[in-house]
């Protein structure tokens, strides 16, 4: 692969924005210079004019976790904890505090780090070649990546502990049944139900979306009083919206509504 040639690739079609990790000889294994693209990527969708972002991979796989350079590894020098803290971390807690709604669309490796980015995205959608894993036991690391959370939250503690500690890979129809992802589909019809969905949301009324995803980020971080206060904070504002009034004079003229 040419040096010079982006590692994420960013595209957009009307409200609906892709970003995909490229480096598809190695499955897509996230450098340095990827994280640094992919969280640069994330912080101007942030301010464009797009409402739904697609996280996925070139060719076949999604991503197949850090890119772990010989030179890096032994490089006694190379501060692991802050490129963590200034990399991963503030891309995690971009994407997650956002109120943009982010699909991974997965097929292939999907693992390690490469996991975790899937995980916090806000649904995610993978074809029947996926397979997950929490794979950092395997090589002498502990979870990076918000795994330590994401897993616990999904699966309760001890699920979570077990599937960390042997680093076991999951196919995706068990990532589903599990609760992981929301749906494991055939491959062939991944791309469909992805363009489906992500249109979907990108014509719906937007501010409410984004209200939705403040409610839920609400609920993770205080509990049901959090939740029931920045509801109410959200209803008032989305009653006073151009949406909310097209979406009741649809109603009431049995018609869909134009958002």
């Amino acid at each position: 692969m040419d040096r010079s040639e982006p590692q994420v690739l960013v595209s957009q079609d009307g409200y609906i924005k892709t970003l995909t990790l490229h480096q598809p000889h190695k499955k897509n294994a996230i450098t340095r210079d990827m994280s640094v693209q992919l969280l640069q990527a994330v912080q101007a969708a942030a301010e464009d004019d797009s409402r739904v972002i697609i996280l996925t991979g070139s060719g076949q796989d999604f991503c197949a976790g850090a890119d772990l350079d010989p030179s890096v590894v032994a490089d006694g020098k190379f501060d692991v904890t802050e490129f963590l803290r200034t990399h991963y971390n503030t891309l995690i807690l971009t994407m997650r505090e956002m109120d943009k709604i982010f699909i991974a669309r997965v097929q292939g490796s999907c693992v390690g780090v490469g996991f975790n980015f899937a995980l916090a995205c806000d649904l995610i959608l993978a074809g029947n070649s996926a397979c997950f894993s929490q794979i950092f036991t395997r090589i002498g690391l502990s979870s990076d990546g918000g795994g330590a959370w994401f897993m616990q939250e999904k699966l309760g503690y001890h699920k979570a502990m077990e599937l960390m500690l042997t680093h076991r890979m999951i196919t995706a129809a068990e990532a589903a049944d599990w609760g992981l992802i929301n749906r494991c589909l055939p491959d062939e019809a991944l791309d469909q139900a992805v363009a489906e969905l992500a249109g979907q949301i990108a014509q719906g009324p937007f501010l409410a979306l984004q209200h939705t995803k403040s409610n839920l980020r609400a609920a993770q971080k205080g509990g049901l009083a959090a939740a029931l206060e920045q509801e109410a904070l959200n209803q008032g504002i989305n009653f006073r919206s151009r949406d909310f009034m097209e979406g009741v004079m649809a109603f009431l003229q049995r018609r869909a509504p134009k958002f």
